[in-house]
């Protein structure tokens, strides 16, 4: 019995090893009608999906998508963002979305790293909350 646990405890690192090393997983568009939104900074930002509008700040263009008919789903992409792993940068620039988007309602909220690109299509996944 107790190789039977040390050969499982040795297992975990190797395990941990390979999920840590994964490349991310890439966005596909599967909800059309979702909110996107492009965060361009951790004060501005503009909406891409379900209209475009302008540069804003944060709070304003959660107050425009309090407005809009509800979702399921919120993607918001992270432009400007250099996290290899998710840390400090993503809780600083997610956290407030995050709050916000679930306050409105959105459900299923996917935060994506940016590449200058508006289309949130083929973009690297940083977390999905479903």
């Amino acid at each position: 019995m107790n190789n039977k646990i040390s050969l499982a405890l040795l297992a975990v690192p190797l395990i941990l090893c390979s999920c840590a090393t994964q490349q991310r997983q890439t966005f596909h568009k599967t909800d059309d009608t979702a909110l996107v939104i492009e965060s361009l900074d951790a004060r501005t930002s503009q909406m891409v999906q379900p209209a475009v509008s302008a540069r804003e700040e944060n709070d304003k263009l959660l107050a425009k998508a309090l407005s809009l008919q509800q979702h399921q789903t919120a993607v918001v992409i992270l432009e400007n963002y250099t996290e290899t792993q998710l840390g400090q940068q993503f809780r600083d620039r997610g956290t407030p979305w995050f709050i916000g988007l679930r306050g409105l309602g959105y459900e299923n909220i996917v935060f994506l790293q940016g590449n200058g690109v508006s289309n949130p299509e083929g973009l690297p996944t940083l977390v999905r909350y479903e």
